[in-house]
């Protein structure tokens, strides 16, 4: 049997999606799983194990392309993309995106079945021959990711992740690490002060504070991670900081960060896709949420902990504003709050 799975993005996304694997190789055994996804998290699923193959969507290259004046490049490589996707025949084509841009490959791939859920925003299930019943709302986010699963028959609900990196990445994380390594004294803690939306984002002064004391506290070694273009805001939190810290800020891929975070003691994280792959990878996650639901898209499973201000207004879903001006879903949290949390999981000291 040949299985496409089709998700696109994003990290946090991807990383949910892929316990799925697992089920799909575990109860349809034989199967061959080919994946569609998007640049950004394509390292991710590019030798995973189950998957044999990923088709790599470059959409927004391809839109910068058109917009800067190179249109027949992005054209010739859209429709290398195409052919590729439809090279294929597939007994099951599985949409776990549920949006227009994840339906219209559904359809343009040669499936047998093609199936997506039901209400899919977009107008996505219009390129669909059959619809699972739609997730209910408030679920986690793998829970959701699952209903797929069941709609084919497989009623088992493990929710079980393959290996994220390999020898070559815990090579490259102690060189990275230096004196900050797993064998040094004190805990290792990773940071990542970052979102992709600007309110699910915490004060940085507050950030730095809880990090002081965690290093003066713990003997703790704190490491932030981040993307390259969140350089600048993790530079400036160390800037702020009166102890040291390593930034790893556009200087992991996501495999290394992965292996980085399997190698740590603790994360603290906004609601981001590293905050996922930690899960993934069994390290406890102390997690602020503000405009979003952690029951939703929350550290999955026991080991973690939220950290939440129970507003009326929140989750609001707001990406760029508090609609109220105030922000206090993020604001009230305070330094104490975290450093509270936080000890929970680090060795008791007098």
């Amino acid at each position: 049997m040949k299985i496409l799975v089709i998700r696109l993005s994003a990290i946090g996304d991807v990383v949910h999606s892929l316990p799925a694997v697992h089920l799909l190789k575990k109860h349809l055994p034989g199967c061959r799983i080919t994946w569609v996804v998007e640049e950004a998290a394509a390292e991710l699923i590019e030798g995973y194990e189950g998957i044999e193959a990923v088709i790599v969507s470059k959409r927004k290259s391809w839109l910068q392309a058109l917009r800067t004046g190179s249109a027949a490049a992005a054209c010739k490589e859209a429709a290398a993309f195409v052919r590729e996707l439809r090279r294929d025949e597939y007994d099951l084509v599985l949409d776990f995106q549920g949006l227009f841009k994840s339906g219209l490959l559904a359809g343009l791939a040669r499936g047998k079945r093609t199936i997506g859920f039901a209400h899919a925003r977009e107008g996505a299930a219009f390129f669909y021959t059959e619809e699972a019943p739609e997730p209910e709302f408030n679920k986690h986010a793998i829970t959701r990711h699952m209903g797929l699963v069941r709609y084919c028959g497989i009623t088992d609900d493990a929710t079980v992740f393959s290996p994220l990196w390999g020898q070559q990445e815990q090579e490259s994380v102690r060189r990275l690490l230096g004196p900050h390594a797993p064998d040094s004294a004190g805990p290792l803690i990773v940071v990542h002060p970052c979102a992709a939306w600007p309110t699910k984002c915490w004060n940085a002064a507050h950030v730095a504070a809880v990090c002081d004391r965690l290093q003066k506290k713990y003997d703790a070694r704190i490491v932030f991670a981040g993307s390259a273009a969140e350089h600048i805001l993790v530079s400036s939190i160390i800037a702020g900081m009166t102890e040291p810290a390593l930034s790893l800020a556009g200087r992991t891929t996501l495999r290394e960060l992965a292996c980085l975070l399997a190698s740590s003691s603790l994360m603290v994280a906004m609601d981001s896709g590293p905050m996922h792959l930690a899960c993934a990878v069994g390290t406890p996650v102390v997690a602020l949420f503000g405009p979003t639901a952690p029951w939703r898209t929350g550290p999955f499973g026991s080991r973690h902990s939220v950290i939440r201000k129970e507003l009326a207004c929140s989750p609001c879903y707001k990406k760029k504003a508090c609609p109220l001006g105030h922000h206090r879903c993020m604001a009230d949290i305070t330094v104490e709050d975290v450093l509270k949390v936080c000890s929970n999981y680090l060795p008791q000291v007098s």
